[in-house]
Parts: C-alpha cells; sequence; structure tokens
C-alpha cells in the first residue's frame, strides 16, 4: 500500500507537478492535558492523567500532526491528507496514517472527472460534524486512551473514480468507483475482477441555491468479511441533505442533516449456543446500525448557539465488535445543546454544552434505566489570532456503565465522572 503511494507521487511529480500552477497547503496539531476522577457502582475512585485532546476530533487523543497538500497543473491535480499520531501503546515509531493520496484529471471542460489512487474527500459523503462516513474509504472505531472517548476514523482505500457533472445540469454529480474491498480476509492476489467490481461505489449529489443534497452506496462483495469468513456485512449507505433557505432569512444560521446506514443486505447464520448446559439456537451476523444526526447553528459576532439531535437504529446479532453482543434491536436518542459567548471582539468564549441520550426497544443496553448518559460541560477558551486556541474544559458525566457478557450481571451500575481536559489546537 504505501509503495503504491509512493509510486503514485512520483509518477505525477514527473508530469511537471514541480512547477504546478498552484500548490495549496494546510494542516494542524492537537494535543491537550487531561486529569479525570471517575466511579463505577461501589467500587472506589480512580485517577488518572496524562496527555490527550478529548475533543473528538483528535484520534487517539495524545496528539495528532494532519497535513494536507494540494497542486493543480492545468487540469491535472494531485492531493494528499496525513496524520501521525502516537499509536495506543505509545511505542516504536509513529507510522502516517494516509486518509488520501490521489491524482486527477478534468477533462471535456471539466464535466468529467478522473481520481486514482488512495481516494478519500468523497463528494457523496456525510461530512460532520458528530458523523464524518465516505463510502470509498475504510472505517473504524476507536477509543481515547485516558478519556475513553469513542471516534471513527477512516483511512483511503486503492480506487478509481469517475465523476459526471454536465453542463446542461449545473450543480449536479454522478459518480461511480472502482474500490478495494474494505474489510478482507483474503490477500489481494487471489481477488478476481468480479470481487473488485462488487466494491463499487455509486453516487450522486446535487447543488442548488436553496439546498445540498448527496448520497454515496457502497456494494459488498463475498470476500470482505469480518472476522468470521462466513459473515457478510452487507452494503452501506452515506447522505447529507442542506438547506440554504433559513440563511438568507437569518443571518449566520444553518440547519443541515447527515447519517449512514450500515449492514445493508448483511447475511447471518443460525448457530446454536450451549449455555449453563442448554443449547439455544441464535443468528450470528454483522449487525445494522442506521444513524442520523439533524444539526442546528447560528454563529454570530457575539455568540455561538447550536442544537444536535442523534437518531440511531440498531440490530446487533451476537457480533463482538458492536455494542451489545447479543442479539438486540434497539434505538437511541440523544440531545446535545451548547451556547458559547465570544468577549473581547472574540479574543476569549465563554459557554457552556449539555448532553442527554436515552435508549428505547426491548433490546436497550439498560432495562430499567431512564436514560443512558448526561453531561455538564463548561469551557473557557481562548484564541490565539485566527489560527490557533487553547480551551480548558470541565465535564461532570453521569452514565450507565457498560460490562461485558463475563459481568452481564453488573449492568446498571452508575459510572460517574470528573475530568478537566486543556486542548490546544493550531491550524494553517
Amino acid at each position: 500500500m504505501k509503495k503504491a503511494v509512493v509510486v503514485l507521487i512520483v509518477a505525477f511529480m514527473a508530469t511537471g507537478i514541480l512547477y504546478a500552477q498552484e500548490t495549496i497547503y494546510s494542516g494542524e496539531i492537537r494535543t491537550g492535558f487531561y486529569i479525570e476522577q471517575a466511579q463505577t457502582g461501589t467500587m472506589d475512585p480512580i485517577a488518572t492523567g496524562g496527555m490527550t485532546n478529548n475533543d473528538g476530533e483528535s484520534g487517539t487523543g495524545q496528539g495528532r500532526i494532519r497535513l494536507d497538500f494540494h497542486f493543480s497543473y492545468q487540469n491535472l491535480g494531485l492531493r494528499l491528507r496525513f496524520q501521525i499520531e502516537p499509536n495506543s501503546t505509545n511505542l516504536g515509531p509513529y507510522y502516517p496514517m494516509w486518509n488520501f493520496a490521489y491524482a486527477y484529471g478534468n477533462l471535456f471542460n471539466d464535466q468529467f472527472k478522473i481520481s486514482m489512487g488512495l481516494l478519500g474527500e468523497s463528494p457523496w459523503g456525510t461530512g460532520g460534524p458528530k458523523l464524518r462516513s465516505e463510502p470509498e474509504s475504510r472505517e473504524f472505531s476507536g477509543y481515547n486512551d485516558l478519556s475513553n472517548d469513542p471516534y471513527t476514523a477512516n483511512e483511503g482505500l486503492m480506487g478509481i473514480r469517475f465523476e459526471y457533472k454536465p453542463d446542461f445540469v449545473p450543480g449536479l454529480n454522478l459518480g461511480f468507483v472502482l474500490n478495494q474491498p474494505d474489510r478482507t480476509q483474503l490477500p489481494t492476489v487471489t481477488q478476481t475482477f468480479g470481487d473488485v467490481l462488487e466494491e463499487s461505489v455509486i453516487g450522486v449529489a446535487y447543488e442548488h441555491e436553496s439546498f445540498a443534497v448527496r448520497a454515496g452506496y457502497r456494494f459488498d462483495s463475498k470476500i470482505d468479511t469480518y472476522a468470521d469468513p462466513q459473515v457478510n456485512e452487507g452494503g452501506r449507505l452515506t447522505y447529507r441533505l442542506e438547506e440554504k433557505v433559513l440563511r438568507t432569512r437569518v443571518e449566520d444560521m444553518r440547519v443541515w442533516l447527515n447519517g449512514s446506514y450500515n449492514g445493508i443486505g448483511g447475511e447471518k447464520k443460525d448457530i446454536e449456543s450451549n449455555e449453563s448446559g442448554k443449547i439455544i439456537k441464535k443468528k450470528l451476523g454483522g449487525g445494522e446500525a442506521f444513524i442520523n444526526w439533524l444539526y442546528w447553528m447560528w454563529d454570530t459576532d457575539d455568540f455561538i448557539a447550536q442544537f444536535n439531535v442523534g437518531l440511531g437504529i440498531y440490530k446487533a446479532y451476537n457480533n463482538a465488535s458492536l455494542r451489545p453482543t447479543e442479539r438486540q434491536e434497539y434505538q437511541s436518542l440523544e440531545f446535545q445543546p451548547a451556547f458559547y459567548s465570544k468577549l473581547f471582539s472574540n479574543l476569549l468564549w465563554a459557554g457552556l454544552g449539555l448532553g442527554m441520550g436515552m435508549e428505547f426497544g426491548p433490546g436497550k443496553t439498560f432495562v430499567n434505566a431512564p436514560y443512558q448518559y448526561l453531561y455538564f460541560e463548561p469551557q473557557l477558551r481562548l484564541n490565539i489570532g485566527g489560527s490557533g486556541y487553547i480551551a480548558l474544559v470541565y465535564n461532570f458525566t453521569d452514565k450507565y456503565a457498560w460490562f461485558d457478557d463475563i459481568e452481564k450481571a453488573r449492568r446498571g451500575e452508575k459510572f460517574v465522572k470528573n475530568s478537566v481536559n486543556i486542548r490546544a489546537v493550531y491550524t494553517f
């Protein structure tokens, strides 16, 4: 994979990219310091601390450097983005993770675009901020090493992307991608063209003066599996919808919606489980997750007010990579309002974020729990020019602790956390 990226870059430079008409580079550096005291049930409180930024955009959180390059020469271009961060064991060299690295060409008066390499920057992805999903990339979940807060990241996959943007329908983008599998247990040399074709992506986007919409769908081949080669995880849908009328009525106000649906058409198989000497028939499969976020934001010169609502619909079929592992079907609903005042000509932000999450349905994780989590998060942020900031964030979280099958009887115990995070971010 790394050799392919290097060959791609060298070949593109040989065409004259060193004398590019335009070179744009940007990046960011994130780090911080974190201390926490947490208590589960009646156990003794545990205090931890160390270098981390748990803002949800910093991966493992210990620190991250991300670099983004865009070179263009006439109708050709090269896009690169990679990031370097400590691994979870904090041992050995820090290898870069390539978000994308691809060359592109615009043809027929920019009506046709071909991109080749490690694909990313999908024109049919969800965008953000809570949910970032692209159909032509590999997605994986992780947890901040200190705060244990979850995050989702994506990594570029080798492929060829075709985009058609006809002049007779301004704003329309239709596309197709030949893409490598994102979770395969078979070596590349054993894959056939049919296997690759079954991992194809189709996408459509339309930009209008009143709204914008985009959606992408990734098909799934038989060779693309989780750890169990007999389980096919299914296809993946991403979408984003944004309205533009409201901002013409109320300056600086926005509303948009995004979501993803994983596990579409995934196969399930019947298994027998021996539980305390009793044979129980179960289903085993990749599971399904339909996640949607609705965002409202009003960002003025004096304040920021926002309200995020998340709705998730889950079906888990005894898959250890999902939560819960037993076969369950449930829904989650989350509310996250926040307000920040901009003081002293935007030098200082002071505000408060709140959050509440609930679960519903017969398979909810905590049967008698009135909520899943509550949090209270005041924040002070010092802006350094227009490129960086240092933020002091206090967080109080009250939620129901999660235990795996071994300690299932403990589910329902409370987890209470008090933490302070100093976050430092610099962009360029």
